[in-house]
């Protein structure tokens, strides 16, 4: 409650000094809530407003029903009392979707505020497809938010605040660019003008301004790899974004604003450098300068730091990506910059008092992605009949092993099984493993895998990488975070010798036992040093399964059933295929399962479970599963109240 009197105490001193109402004098008397809130669906933008002062408390972006799956209903309501002890707490379970949200806040019916979804009681299983999504409507008729911005609306808007869902029919690209880096909120003092970056200061540059000013500032930004948008001389959202990320890289206060003072910094030798831009071939200035640095603490090239993108640095680069499992194709994406910089960052660190060498092995794999709607089972025979060894979601990174009647003979990790050809794109991936050695023949840290050891099921690095930056990981934490390891010796009784130092005749400290996971803090050439039962030490590699990302048992912790539902709670649903006039039947959630049959357009079904894009579905008593996105969800009708 904390948050709510904050908010009380500025409604208070902004009402001496503003008084335009929104509200007509009789509507204001018999309205009695502190906020009403307006939700513009063109431009997915939620505003609560002060009732008092009708000033902007707080303002935020959502993701609202999509019309392939649910409209969010248009009309003016008033938050009802909670219909469920969950409403309004820190966790919500959706039984129909089977997955979770923090402060769902009840507006109509099944049309709820809420957070970005999660698939257990776990934040690191928040919906990624639900993040790339947010800001653009994805949801079943639900507004999904920030949790921060759910739990303002669960905690301080109480029953009887007023919601109007409406559609203004006008973009506002500046808003809505500048409330995807950040909610905006009146609890710390600031005012709505100054998060819109508005100034009248002489010789700034801000909100509305125009010209070669802005242009020449834009292009320098570029340059700094700060900037990558259009150069069009227009200062908004993306500029001023941009103008922030700099001020944030050199310790200001982040206003937007370009000041004479922040002008004359980011003209000078001492501008900050970024990774926002997409570098390739051809370009040139300090990111590029950056880039060619880092390349060389990595021993990966050793020409002249120039500022220019030449033939040399594309090599390097195509080195780097091998390295990473990423694409060798010398474009730099943001994500790449990066994990380059993590990457550079460490072996300096590791490395810096000494001299080291670095070796490198390299390979290729045959690798295939997959191509479905929703997901796809990998089988454990050629065969849509046969036993499910895992689900695969659309574009997940595969090896090939083999090709065998219509089907590819693939693996995902640890797991070897099949999947339909139709199912799979397969494409030649260079890989490499780029391992550092101490000149003292001290520690040594490798950057990749072998074909060999992607085999033994180790996850892709660019995945991992990708992964934790999605869930909001640092550059600075992302070390220690990527790699786990299952002790594999020759069965449950043969232990694997814990030593305090990388030699088969230093101490023991303990003996792990067989299938035991560990954390790898520090991954060597034949020596891993490891964590086990609160102490640290090192184990042979050779009886070693790696792999990156999170430990396997949260990975394979089941999702909490979905609580009993009566007749009453399942949700009907529309057939409606969007590439014909009939939608398949499966007997079970996967696009390369049985066809029951098919339904046509327009058929109403029972909903009685979705996940993963596919739903379980109910007509005159028989059941199978159809993909969401051939169902049109009916969740509440549109209304006014």
């Amino acid at each position: 409650m904390k948050l709510c009197k904050t908010i009380a105490a500025v409604l208070a001193m902004l009402l001496v000094l503003v008084s335009v109402p929104a509200f007509d004098q009789a509507a204001r008397a018999e309205y009695h809530m502190p906020y009403y809130i307006t939700v513009d669906l063109t431009n997915q933008i939620v505003t609560i407003h002060s009732t008092l002062t009708d000033n902007i408390v707080r303002q935020f972006l959502c993701s609202s029903g999509d019309r392939k799956k649910e409209e969010t209903p248009h009309g003016t309501f008033y938050l009802p009392e909670k219909e469920d002890q969950q409403e309004r707490e820190y966790w919500y379970f959706f039984r129909y979707y089977n997955c979770y949200a923090h402060y769902a806040t009840r507006i109509y019916k099944g049309v709820l505020f809420h957070s970005i979804p999660y698939s257990r009681k776990d934040e690191s299983t928040i919906s990624l497809s639900a993040l790339e999504e947010f800001g653009r409507p994805a949801s079943h008729g639900c507004l999904r938010l920030r949790w921060q911005d759910a739990e303002f609306i669960a905690k301080c808007c109480l029953p009887g605040t007023r919601v109007r869902i409406y559609a203004s029919g006008k973009k506002d690209e500046t808003t809505r660019m500048l409330l995807f880096q950040s909610s905006y909120t009146n609890e710390k003092g600031m005012t709505y003008d100054y998060f819109m970056a508005k100034s009248n200061e002489e010789g700034a540059l801000s909100n509305g301004s125009e010209g070669s000013a802005v242009r020449d500032l834009q292009t320098r930004l570029r340059d700094l790899g700060i900037y990558s948008y259009d150069i069009d001389g227009i200062y908004g959202g993306t500029t001023i974004n941009a103008v922030r990320d700099a001020q944030r890289l050199m310790g200001l206060e982040e206003s937007g604003i370009a000041s004479p003072e922040f002008l004359n910094v980011i003209y000078s030798s001492d501008a900050p450098i970024d990774t926002n831009v997409t570098v390739s071939q051809g370009m040139s200035g300090p990111v590029v300068r950056k880039m060619q640095q880092q390349l060389t603490d990595l021993k990966l090239y050793d020409s002249d730091i120039d500022g220019v993108f030449d033939v040399d640095v594309l090599e390097a680069v195509k080195r780097f990506q091998a390295a990473y499992a990423y694409p060798t194709d010398g474009i730099m994406i943001p994500e790449m910059q990066k994990a380059l910089e993590y990457e550079a960052d460490r072996v300096n660190q590791m490395f810096a008092d000494t001299g080291f060498t670095m070796e490198t092995t390299n390979g290729t794999l045959t690798m295939a992605h997959t191509n479905v709607e929703a997901s796809i089972r990998l089988r454990a025979k050629p065969d849509s009949a046969s036993e499910a060894l895992a689900s695969l979601s659309s574009s997940n990174v595969l090896i090939a092993l083999d090709r065998v009647k219509g089907w590819g003979h693939v693996q995902r990790r640890t797991n070897i099984g099949y999947v339909r050809n139709d199912f799979l794109n397969y494409y030649t991936q260079d890989v490499s493993a780029l391992t550092y050695s101490a000149g003292d023949g001290g520690e040594s840290y490798t950057i990749g895998y072998t074909p060999q050891e992607y085999m033994t099921g180790v996850a892709m690095p660019w995945e991992v990488f990708a992964s934790y930056l999605a869930t909001d990981g640092s550059q600075e934490n992302y070390q220690g975070t990527t790699t786990y390891a299952r002790v594999n010796t020759d069965g449950p009784g043969v232990t694997l010798n814990l030593r305090d130092q990388p030699t088969t005749d230093s101490q023991v400290l303990a003996e792990v036992p067989y299938q035991t996971q560990l954390r790898v803090l520090l991954r060597g050439t034949d020596w891993s040093f490891v964590e086990y039962q609160g102490r640290n030490g090192y184990l042979l590699n050779q009886y070693l399964t790696f792999w990156g990302g999170e430990p396997v048992v949260a990975e394979e912790t089941a999702a909490e059933e979905p609580q009993p539902q009566s007749d009453a709670d399942v949700l009907p649903a529309v057939v409606q295929s969007q590439a014909d006039d009939k939608a398949p039947v499966y007997d079970v959630d996967s696009q390369d399962a049985n066809v029951l049959g098919y339904l046509e357009n327009g058929v109403r079904v029972e909903v009685i479970a979705t996940v993963d894009g596919w739903s379980h579905i109910r007509l005159k008593g028989h059941e199978g599963y159809m993909k969401d996105v051939d169902l049109q969800f009916q969740l509440a009708d549109e209304v006014t109240t």
